[in-house]
């Protein structure tokens, strides 16, 4: 017979992705946090500090392994009534919850879809040992997605991976942050609710030219030209995934007309390339370029304006300012929308292979000395001092961009974002605020035998 077991917060947390607003209890205190032996119950105590009272809410899985919620208990008298009471909720080796009258069954993600072209990452999620994190991690969102359209396993199998790991991580970040996620409607992707006000996503990718493409490649490095990097291909990358989806005019939808509308982007266009490439996208939509130079030792950098993108097609730059470009009230850009980010949010939940240890390397933003100087990385990821970096550890939104149009005619409030780092035009330079001290430039995961990890800390 299964047993309730005490767990850790962070793989509460994951399960706590299916919850409406995810693993967020304020103003109540989370005391505990337990699940059965086989992860298809879960549940946490809480404690009401003004009432100083317990309270708890549990969750099972149904038939489809889809954690349906069960509503919280207020109101009781310690925190043993309170375990009592989760322990009958969650009812430990019972049989899993019927599928809810009139959704559709929802298929695993990871049984192979006959007759196709299996994509070499998601063989590599699926099948590799030291990714095994990341499928745990993986398969909790999608099982905690609202209703997943019906190509969704198909394509994440095939040649939509990228667009389809987007969207998980999409959803992981928005609920995180306390934001209802609905996918009510065939389009936009996301419908998403904080404080009564709506906004819809439309995901996007910058693809290469050929979709499938191999796992096991080398990272591709940045050019070493500076117009190259902010304003040549991986600029026109994006220009051309976010010139398609306009093209389908979506704030013209009833359901979207007057609400802001935001577009959603990362880049797959080469190996590794998400890593540097948000600098290019930031000068698309901003028709901005940074230039920068050393004067009297000291890095110095000035904003200089852009007409044109440097591709074959000199694409207009300034994605904000072209015609229609009020209807998106925002852009949202990632540099961490990768089965490394999975592999890792996967570990910290106790999802561990033993024998694996990780090391994330990468620049954090300096805000303290030369802020064109970041500060370089290198930490196991489970060092003590890697978890201190920011003050709920490693968090999904933690490198979620918002870059909002100062045109927008449905401009969005920074608090609907919390966890975001935030990006705005003014008078001519692109600025950013957020919550984030150590705010992640870009890092790349290695996966490394078990052993005395190396010494860490910024360098």
């Amino acid at each position: 017979m299964s047993e309730l077991k005490a767990i850790s917060w962070r793989r509460f947390a994951l399960y706590a992705l299916s919850l409406p607003r995810g693993p967020n209890f304020d103003p109540l205190h989370e005391v505990s946090w337990w699940s059965d032996d086989r992860g298809s119950a879960a549940g946490l105590v809480t404690f009401n500090p003004v009432a100083g009272t317990f309270g708890c809410q549990g969750m099972r899985r149904d038939v489809d392994h889809c954690f349906r919620v069960f509503p919280a208990l207020e109101g009781l008298a310690s925190e043993q009534k309170a375990l009592e009471q989760l322990r009958r909720v969650m009812r430990c080796g019972d049989p899993p919850e019927p599928r809810p009258r009139g959704l559709p069954a929802r298929p695993n993600p990871f049984h192979l879809v006959e007759g196709r072209t299996v994509n070499e990452k998601f063989t590599l999620l699926r099948e590799s040992w030291n990714h095994r994190p990341a499928l745990h991690a993986a398969g909790e969102v999608y099982f905690a997605l609202d209703r997943p359209d019906e190509n969704f396993v198909g394509d994440f199998q095939t040649e939509g991976f990228e667009a389809r790991l987007w969207e998980l991580y999409l959803f992981a970040a928005f609920r995180e942050q306390a934001i209802e996620v609905h996918q009510d409607s065939p389009s936009p992707d996301f419908r998403l609710v904080n404080d009564d006000r709506s906004v819809f996503v439309e995901a996007a990718t910058a693809n290469a030219e050929q979709r499938l493409q191999p796992a096991f490649v080398s990272h591709a490095p940045p050019p070493e030209d500076r117009a190259e990097r902010f304003i040549g291909e991986a600029a026109a990358r994006f220009a051309k995934s976010l010139r398609s989806k306009m093209a389908k005019r979506y704030w013209e939808l009833p359901h979207v007309s007057g609400h802001p509308f935001v577009l959603a982007i990362a880049d797959f266009h080469k190996s590794g390339s998400m890593i540097w490439t948000l600098n290019a996208l930031q000068s698309y939509l901003y028709g901005i370029l940074v230039e920068s130079a050393v004067e009297n030792g000291e890095k110095r950098a000035w904003s200089v304006p852009v007409a044109r993108l440097i591709d074959k097609h000199s694409i207009p730059a300034g994605f904000f300012n072209q015609p229609d470009g009020e209807h998106v009230s925002a852009v949202i850009g990632c540099n961490a929308a990768t089965l490394g980010k999975f592999n890792r949010m996967g570990h910290l939940a106790d999802y561990r292979m033993p024998g694996l240890r990780m090391e994330r390397s990468g620049l954090l933003f300096n805000h303290d000395g030369n802020r064109l100087e970041p500060i370089e990385f290198r930490y196991d990821i489970d060092d003590p001092l890697y978890e201190k970096l920011w003050p709920w550890g490693e968090v999904w939104c933690l490198e979620m961009e918002v870059y909002h149009n100062p045109k927008a005619l449905h401009p969005i409030p920074r608090n609907f974002f919390p966890g975001a780092t935030h990006f705005f035009e003014r008078d001519g330079e692109i600025v950013f605020e957020g919550p984030w001290k150590n705010r992640v430039l870009g890092s790349v995961t290695a996966l490394l035998p078990k052993g005395p990890p190396r010494p860490s800390a910024p360098e």
